[in-house]
């Protein structure tokens, strides 16, 4: 609590709020919806008080939120976080048969598709991003008959470049999952309920579930209503996340983002994200209280599918290319123990993409191992503050033999090192 002095009313539509990261293991992993909450102990201790009601509408002249319920609630300084809303593209003829179901974070709606997939035998998942992905893998370990339709060439390929991709398609499709890319569904086919989905070169697949995995949008209905500036991805904001309304803030999923390289809106949304911007905007509610301003995003994802986890920051070589940036790759592939005989070894592959002039703007990792996710956490540090390759291969670092790997191979120095020898 920033301000001790300032009474903090949170408004949310629903009683009971997912954990969205973690709603494609449900699918098997997690018993019930229940276990996938978000515990409201951690603000209501604190002294915020938490109201279930919609919002419907914010007068800006008198400052005032008013809910469906009739009640309004006066306010010095608003933030609006209302997050984003599946996306199910008008194309595609037959969504609102039954038992297709978007990848909603509404509790009943999902409890709605965890019920349904779990009843299920054959089940196909329209998009092969981070979520269908992950509820495939998910299935999987229930033995369901699961079909990834992805339309471009590669699932995961919009974060990942070809190598890695290709490794997690490896790896779904050792536990038995179908993967069909480069197609895109005409139609979800069926009388009452869904029978299957309808390619677009006339393949059909059964199905006794679909669930459109096709990405987000942001939810800006309100700020839309209000009049708050809209841009290409979401609700405008300056670098303290503050809108048009110098008393309105807007964070998270809801608001456009700028990539951090190229300066172009860009439509990613991430819970790190969301709450990066939340802290900027609490600490700028009533003048900047930060140095580190909203100046860009750079992006970090990661993900497991079996044993393979994989992680990436920045730029991936294809976007590079894509918006001709002179660049330069660096390889490494290390063991994670030292020596390789110790429990837990496995080979870690790391990508690293430097601009010409030595900066870092992009790194890729896969391994059979948890700890990628945090090595590529410390690398968006490099990239997020533009460091160059001298200061990486410079770098000091720590080691022990059951935790990392050789001090002589530490894989962030090799990559460097070998994109250093291209410069």
């Amino acid at each position: 609590m920033l301000y001790k002095d300032k009474s903090i009313l949170l408004i949310k539509s629903e009683g009971k709020t997912l954990i969205p990261c973690a709603i494609p293991y449900l699918a098997a992993t997690l018993e019930s919806c229940d276990k996938d909450l978000m515990p409201y102990a951690l603000l209501t201790n604190q002294g915020v008080k938490v109201v279930i009601d919609d919002v419907i509408d914010v007068d800006r002249n008198s400052r005032k939120v008013i809910t469906f319920s009739g009640n309004s609630y006066e306010y010095e300084k608003l933030i609006l976080a209302t997050g984003s809303l599946p996306f199910v593209p008008s194309s595609i003829e037959g969504v609102n048969l039954k038992n297709v179901f978007r990848v909603s974070k509404r509790y009943e709606e999902v409890e709605a598709l965890q019920k349904a997939l779990r009843n299920a035998n054959k089940i196909v998942i329209i998009g092969g991003g981070f979520i269908g992905v992950e509820l495939a893998d998910d299935l999987s370990n229930i033995k369901k008959d699961v079909t990834i339709v992805e339309m471009l060439p590669h699932c995961l390929l919009l974060n990942f470049d070809e190598e890695f991709a290709v490794k997690a398609e490896e790896k779904l499709k050792q536990k038995g999952i179908k993967i069909i890319t480069s197609r895109t569904v005409k139609k979800i086919y069926g009388e009452k309920k869904a029978e299957g989905v309808e390619l677009e070169n006339g393949e059909k697949i059964p199905a006794d579930v679909v669930v459109v995995s096709i990405g987000y949008r942001p939810n800006i209905e309100l700020a839309k209503k209000i009049s708050l500036r809209i841009g290409d991805y979401g609700v405008l904001v300056d670098e303290f996340m503050r809108t048009n309304d110098p008393n309105i803030f807007a964070v998270g999923d809801m608001t456009e983002k700028r990539h951090f390289l190229f300066g172009k809106p860009t439509p990613i949304m991430l819970a790190s994200i969301a709450c990066q911007e939340a802290r900027v905007a609490v600490m700028s509610l009533y003048g900047a209280k930060v140095s580190k301003r909203m100046s860009g995003q750079v992006g970090v994802f990661s993900t497991k599918i079996g044993d393979l986890a994989l992680a990436c920051v920045g730029v991936t070589e294809s976007l590079a290319k894509k918006e001709n940036v002179e660049y330069v790759v660096g390889r490494s592939k290390v063991v994670n123990r030292h020596p390789a005989h110790l429990p837990g070894a496995s080979e870690t592959e790391l990508k690293l993409i430097f601009l010409k002039d030595g900066t870092l703007i992009g790194a890729q990792a896969s391994c059979t191992c948890d700890e990628v996710a945090e090595l590529v956490n410390t690398i968006a540090i490099a990239v997020q503050n533009k460091m160059k390759i001298d200061e990486i291969t410079t770098m000091q670092y720590g080691g022990h033999p059951r935790l990392s790997a050789s001090p002589v191979v530490n894989p962030v120095i090799m990559a460097a090192l070998d994109a250093y020898r291209q410069l």
